[in-house]
């Protein structure tokens, strides 16, 4: 690195190429600049994206910094629209469907996190890989317990993340210990939207029913008071994402025409609704999802290792509804934003349509900015915006390295890049232009 000037400087990070997805009269485009170079004020902020020539001309060489990562390439930063701290130790428990699943495996995970040593250690964890991955910003699933809410919490403040979490509401259908009284459940709640929520303009509070059948009528109505109350929370939960759990959901709230009627007549679905998986929603319910502005959340290694469906992208772009991608860990397999673009990919070619690779990066960053209000902020390398970016560095990962010099397009080297590619990869995060992780901060 060359330091130049004065702490205020402009930091200019220069790279092999830098990757950008970008929404543009509605289409997705994806176009790649050779020999670039990416300049971040004092703010945080970008102030020019473009061949590095011709950034390192528009400035004054005594007012920049400059960072080079030679040989790399530089995308924006991933956003993980949906996942489960407390199930990082449960990656990889298989052999039941979905509510089978969440008995055997789940649950009992999620208990042990009422133990603050449990959960501080879990939040810390969870922060060390989705820096390793890229990921920059993340849609998050606390357990019941307000002191794992508060640590994760803690741990992304810390960490310098972008996070939405919210302690997970259940007060049936799950055991004894992991369900809260409306009462308690909401107080504890009240506390930590008035403690956490929009502080340092980068941790927000989500409203979190788990699902439709872990929450009861009285839990419902007192989580959409809840989010009447604070209109810029989130809220994020689960919706038709197995068939047997739609069969069920529609037995038990008979008065409501289908899954999403729970939601909406309780107040819980509007433009900042997070609505994971989504895999067998009907028609009319993907009209009345487009047209409030909320969010369906693929979770495609999740889909597939629990068996639960191939989720149609398609259709859903037809309707209209915004679509953005996540992990899903734990019933997801793996936070790296490669794998789950390359099982996104295999869901809808299995289905007979392929996604290229301006769609895939546009639906792991762009697309989850947009679904959580941040467009103007992040999910693109773009002038006004914040420096959330990813240097990736491909010689790590010596099979992809090899296979790289036999691509002839940044096509190709995007899906070489997406097949291959893993933890290994990333060189450096940055979140507003400041360094949060490099490689060798870790033991990998």
């Amino acid at each position: 690195m060359i330091q130049i000037g004065t702490d205020t400087a402009n930091v200019v990070h220069l790279a092999d190429e830098i990757w950008l997805t970008a929404r543009h009269n509605g289409s997705v485009s994806f176009d790649v600049i050779r020999n670039a170079a990416l300049a971040v004020n004092s703010g945080g902020r970008i102030i020019a994206v473009g061949p590095r020539s011709e950034i390192l001309s528009s400035m004054r060489s005594d007012q920049i910094e400059i960072v080079d990562h030679e040989a790399s390439v530089i995308v924006p930063g991933f956003i993980d629209a949906h996942l489960h701290c407390p199930q990082l130790d449960v990656i990889g428990s298989g052999g039941l469907p979905l509510l089978d699943w969440l008995n055997r495996f789940v649950f009992p995970a999620e208990a042990k996190f009422s133990d603050p040593t449990v959960s501080s250690l879990g939040a810390r964890r969870l922060v060390r890989e989705l820096k390793k991955n890229g990921i920059t910003t993340a849609a998050v699933f606390s357990s019941v317990h307000a002191v794992a809410t508060d640590a994760l919490f803690r741990e992304f403040e810390s960490a310098g993340l972008r996070l939405i979490t919210g302690k997970t509401s259940m007060d049936m259908g799950a055991p004894t210990e992991l369900l809260e009284s409306v009462e308690s459940d909401l107080r504890h709640q009240n506390d930590l939207i008035e403690n956490w929520h929009g502080k340092s303009e980068r941790l927000y509070y989500a409203v979190t029913p788990r699902f439709a059948l872990s929450c009861s009528k009285q839990m419902l109505r007192a989580l959409g008071d809840l989010k009447a109350k604070w209109p810029s929370c989130f809220i994020q939960t689960h919706i038709s994402e197995n068939k047997t759990e739609v069969a069920e959901v529609q037995a038990v709230w008979k008065q409501h025409r289908d899954y999403l009627g729970v939601y909406e007549d309780h107040g819980l679905l509007d433009g900042k609704t997070l609505l994971g998986h989504g895999i067998h929603l009907t028609d009319t319910e993907l009209k009345r999802i487009e047209k409030v502005g909320a969010t369906v959340v693929h979770c495609p290694t999740s889909n597939t290792f629990l068996g639960s469906g191939l989720f149609n992208l398609r259709k859903a772009q037809d309707f209209g509804v915004r679509v953005c991608l996540a992990s899903d860990v734990g019933a997801g397999t793996s936070l790296s934003p490669w794998k789950t673009m390359l099982e996104c990919y295999k869901i809808q070619a299995l289905q007979g349509e392929f996604c290229s690779a301006s769609e895939l990066l546009y639906r792991a960053t762009l697309a989850g900015a947009e679904a959580l209000g941040m467009e103007r902020q992040s999910g693109s390398l773009e002038v006004g915006k914040f420096a959330d970016f990813v240097v990736i560095n491909q010689s790590r990962n010596l099979l992809l390295a090899e296979r790289l010099v036999k691509t002839n397009s940044a096509e190709e080297r995007f899906f070489a890049t997406m097949t291959h590619g893993d933890d290994r990869i990333t060189e450096s995060v940055f979140v507003a232009g400041k360094q949060i992780y490099r490689q060798t901060d870790l033991v990998n």
